[in-house]
C-alpha cells in the first residue's frame, strides 16, 4: 500500500518538477547557479533580476487581491485571482529579462570588446547622470530614485569589473571576451529549448 502511494507521488512529481524547470524564473535561477563558481557578479546580477522579477509578481498579486477582495465573500475568488496574476506577471518579467541578456549578448558579440566597454561606459555615466538629478530633486527616499541609485552602482560595479576581467590583460582572472560571449549565448539557447 505505501509503495504503491510513493510510486503514484513519484509519477505525479516528474511532471510537475518538469514544469517547474521549463519556467523562465526557473532558467534564469538556474543560470544564475551554473555561473557561480566562475563568473560571481554575473551570477549576482542574474539573481537581483530573479528577485526584481519575484517582487514584481508579489507586488501583482497584492494588486490584485486587494482589488477583488470586495467583490469576493470568501476571499477563494481573490486568492486564486492573485496567484493567477503573480505566476503570469513572473513569467512575463523573466522572460523580459531573458530576452534582454539574449539581446546584449547580441550586441556584445557585434560590436566586440573595446566597443562594449565604450557602451558600458557611457551607460554607467548616464546612469551617474539620472542619480545626481534625483539627488538634487529629493527624489532619493522615493521608490524611483533608490531604482536609479541602485542600477548607478550595478552599472559602475560592472563597468569595473568588465575592465579588470576583459580589458586587462595581464591582470589576475583575465578572460577571452569573445569565448566568453558565445559561451554564454550558447547557453541561453540551451536554456531557451529546455536542453
Amino acid at each position: 500500500m505505501m509503495r504503491k502511494l510513493l510510486f503514484r507521488l513519484r509519477a505525479i512529481g516528474r511532471p510537475v518538477r518538469h514544469f517547474v524547470l521549463e519556467m523562465q524564473i526557473a532558467r534564469l535561477a538556474i543560470m544564475a547557479t551554473r555561473l557561480w563558481p566562475r563568473l560571481k557578479l554575473l551570477a549576482v546580477m542574474v539573481a537581483l533580476l530573479c528577485g526584481f522579477c519575484i517582487v514584481l509578481a508579489g507586488l501583482s498579486a497584492r494588486s490584485v487581491h486587494l482589488a477583488l477582495s470586495p467583490v469576493s465573500a470568501s476571499g477563494i475568488g481573490a486568492a486564486i485571482g492573485a496567484i493567477l496574476a503573480a505566476a503570469i506577471v513572473l513569467e512575463l518579467a523573466a522572460f523580459s529579462v531573458t530576452a534582454a541578456i539574449g539581446a546584449v549578448l547580441q550586441i556584445a558579440r557585434d560590436v566586440g570588446r573595446h566597443r562594449s566597454a565604450v557602451l558600458l561606459a557611457m551607460s554607467s555615466l548616464l546612469a551617474v547622470a539620472a542619480a545626481l538629478a534625483s539627488l538634487s530633486d529629493e527624489a532619493v527616499l522615493r521608490t524611483d530614485g533608490l531604482a536609479v541609485l541602485g542600477v548607478t552602482a550595478l552599472l559602475l560595479t560592472l563597468t569595473i569589473w568588465f575592465e579588470r576581467r576583459y580589458r586587462t590583460p595581464n591582470g589576475p582572472g583575465f578572460r577571452d571576451f569573445h569565448v566568453d560571449v558565445v559561451e554564454a549565448r550558447r547557453f541561453i539557447n540551451r536554456d531557451a529549448h529546455g536542453v
